[in-house]
C-alpha cells in the first residue's frame, strides 16, 4: 500500500514542504530511505520502529521504501519521525486516517512513543498561515510557537499514541484554532539598566538616545572604566517596543536556531534582542554557517542590538563580514547544498579603549603608548567599517565627587517616550515603503526626508568637504541629522541638527 504524509524541512529559517512517500509491498521484510536524509534522518527508522512497537502496533512485516521529496533537497533533523512512523502505520494498515492530506506532521519521537519538540516549527505555522484547510500535527512542547501564527489549526500530542487516536477519532474538538501573539503585559526585563543610575555623561545619553530613536550604528570611545559598557547596557531600557510582525519575524529566526535537546521552555522575543558576543566569537558564530546552516549573533539581533565590546579586540576579519549585514540588513551564506538568507537588520554598537593601555584620552592618567602603538590599535578598526557607524562619542571620565550626588539622572522610561515619538513620525514616514526607521533609508528618500533649504544644504556639503566625508558618509550625517529633528518634532533639517551630527561622526 501507499501513502503519502505532509512534512516540512527547514533550510535555513525557510520552512520548505517535504512529502514522505512510504510503500509498503510483500516480500523479503527490509527498510529502504531515500531522499538525501542526513544520519538523524536515516536513523529515524529505530526510533519509529520503537516507537510503534510501544503503542502495540508493528510495521515490520513488509518490505518498506520510504522516499523523501524533493529528493535533491538535503533532510536534516528529527523532525520527520512523526510523519515517517505515520506513514509506515498507514501503509502497514494498522490505522486508518480519512483525508490524511490535509494533516502536516512534524515531531521527534522517542522509544517509547513520547513526541519532542523540534526548532523551526513557527516558520512551518507560518508557511502554513494562509492554508486554512491544513491541520498542523505537532508536540505539545512545541504549541507556544504554533499559537502564534492567528488562524493556523493544530493538533497538539504529548505521545505517538494520543496522536493516533486523535486522527484516527476524528475528534475535532482536539483541533486548536490559534488566537495569534499576546502582547499584554509585556514589559522590561527586570534585568536591564536604567540610566537614572548613571552618573554624569550627559553627552553619552544624548548619543544612545538619538541611536535608538533612528536606529543609527554607534561607537563608544573611553578610558577604562569610563562607563562605556554601562550605558550600552542601559539601551535595552529606551528602545521602543516590537510591533507585532517584528516579534514573529525575530521569534522565527530564535526558534530555527535552538540547539538539540535545548530543555528550557520555549518564550516569544517580546523584547529587542541585545546580544554581546566575546570577543573570542567566530565569523561562524557571529554571521552564521555552519554544519546545519544556523543563524549567527547577527541575525540572532535582528531587530535590535549587537553590542560588540572591546572591539579591536575582535579578529579583524570577523569584523569585515558585518559590513555587508550593516548596509543590507541580511546575511547570503553560500555552501555546495545551497544558498541561505537570513534577515540581521541590527544596530551595531561597539565599544573600545582609545590606545593599548587605555589613557589616551584620560586627562588624569599618562598614556604609555608609544605613537605608533596608538595608531596600530586603531589601524584594527578598518576605515570601510568605521565608516558605517554613523555615530562615534569620546566617553570622558567622570568626576569622583559627582559619585557623591544625592539626585537620579533622568530615568530610562523618560528617554524612551521620547524615542518613542521620533520612531512614530518615522513609521508615517515611511508607510508603503520598505524602510523601518531613519538609518535604512535610501539616498533619495534621505534627501526627501531631510527636506533642507538652500542654506542648510550649502552647510551640509561645505562640513562634508571640510571633513573628506565619502558619500556613504554625507548620507549617513543626514540620516543621523533627521533623526535629531524627529526627536523636537520639526518637519525639516536645520542647521542646528547638523552641527550637533557632525560632532558624532568623528571621535578625538
Amino acid at each position: 500500500m501507499f501513502v503519502r504524509i505532509r512534512s516540512y524541512c527547514l533550510f535555513g529559517i525557510k520552512a520548505v514542504p517535504v512529502s514522505v512517500e512510504v510503500d509498503a509491498s510483500q516480500g523479503l521484510p527490509g527498510f529502504t530511505l531515500v531522499g538525501l536524509p542526513d544520519n538523524a534522518v536515516r536513523e529515524s527508522r529505530e526510533r519509529v520502529v520503537s516507537s510503534v512497537r510501544s503503542i502495540g502496533k508493528v510495521v515490520t512485516g513488509f518490505r518498506m521504501t520510504v522516499n523523501l521529496s524533493p529528493a535533491d533537497l538535503r533532510k536534516e533533523g528529527s523532525a520527520l519521525d512523526l510523519p515517517l512512523a505515520v506513514g509506515m502505520l498507514l501503509a502497514a494498515g494498522e490505522i486508518q486516517v480519512p483525508k490524511i492530506e490535509n494533516f502536516v506532521f512534524v515531531g521527534e519521537l522517542s522509544l517509547d512513543g513520547l513526541l519532542k519538540p523540534v526548532r523551526g516549527v513557527l516558520s512551518i505555522a507560518m508557511g502554513l498561515s494562509q492554508d486554512r484547510e491544513s491541520i498542523l500535527v505537532i508536540p505539545r512542547g512545541n504549541e507556544k510557537e504554533a499559537s502564534l501564527v492567528e488562524g493556523i489549526r493544530y493538533i497538539c500530542a504529548d505521545s505517538l499514541k494520543e496522536c493516533v487516536e486523535a486522527l484516527e477519532g476524528g475528534d475535532a474538538r482536539k483541533i486548536v484554532v490559534a488566537s495569534g501573539l499576546k502582547k499584554e503585559g509585556v514589559t522590561s526585563s527586570p534585568e536591564v539598566l536604567d540610566f537614572k543610575n548613571v552618573v554624569g555623561m550627559e553627552g553619552v545619553k544624548r548619543a544612545l538616545e538619538i541611536a535608538a530613536a533612528g536606529a543609527h550604528n554607534f561607537l563608544l570611545v573611553g578610558s577604562p572604566g569610563a562607563g562605556k559598557t554601562l550605558c550600552a547596557r542601559c539601551l535595552p531600557g529606551i528602545l521602543p517596543e516590537m510591533t507585532e510582525m517584528e516579534i514573529l519575524e525575530t521569534t522565527r529566526i530564535h526558534s530555527c536556531a535552538r540547539r538539540a535537546g535545548d530543555s528550557s521552555e520555549f518564550r516569544p522575543v517580546l523584547t529587542r534582542p541585545f546580544r554581546t558576543p566575546h570577543h573570542s566569537a567566530s565569523m561562524v558564530s557571529l554571521v552564521g554557517g555552519g554544519a546545519r546552516l544556523a543563524p549567527g549573533e547577527a541575525s540572532l539581533a535582528h531587530n535590535g542590538v549587537l553590542f560588540l565590546d572591546e572591539l579591536p579586540e575582535f579578529n579583524r576579519s570577523v569584523l569585515e563580514a558585518l559590513r555587508e549585514p550593516m548596509e543590507d540588513g541580511s546575511i547570503s551564506v553560500s555552501r555546495a547544498s545551497g544558498t541561505v538568507v537570513w534577515p540581521a537588520r541590527f544596530m551595531m554598537g561597539a565599544a573600545m579603549n582609545p590606545c593599548p593601555c587605555g589613557y589616551a584620552m584620560d586627562p588624569k592618567r599618562v598614556c604609555t603608548c608609544l605613537p605608533d602603538a596608538r595608531k596600530r590599535y586603531r589601524e584594527r578598526i578598518s576605515g570601510p567599517l568605521l565608516d558605517r557607524i554613523d555615530i562615534q562619542v569620546s566617553v570622558p571620565p567622570v568626576e569622583p565627587g559627582r559619585f557623591a550626588a544625592k539626585t537620579e539622572g533622568e530615568s530610562s522610561a523618560s528617554i524612551r517616550s521620547r524615542v518613542s515619538a521620533a520612531r512614530e513620525l518615522q513609521r508615517k514616514r515611511f508607510q508603503g515603503t520598505a524602510f523601518k526607521s531613519n538609518a535604512e533609508m535610501s539616498s533619495e528618500a534621505t534627501r526627501r526626508a531631510a527636506a533642507m533649504d538652500a542654506t542648510t544644504e550649502r552647510f551640509a556639503v561645505s562640513a562634508a568637504d571640510k571633513m573628506t566625508l565619502s558619500a556613504r558618509g554625507y548620507y549617513r550625517l543626514l540620516k543621523v541629522a533627521r533623526t535629531i529633528a524627529d526627536l523636537r518634532a520639526a518637519p525639516c533639517v536645520e542647521v542646528s541638527d547638523l552641527s550637533e551630527a557632525l560632532r558624532y561622526r568623528t571621535f578625538n
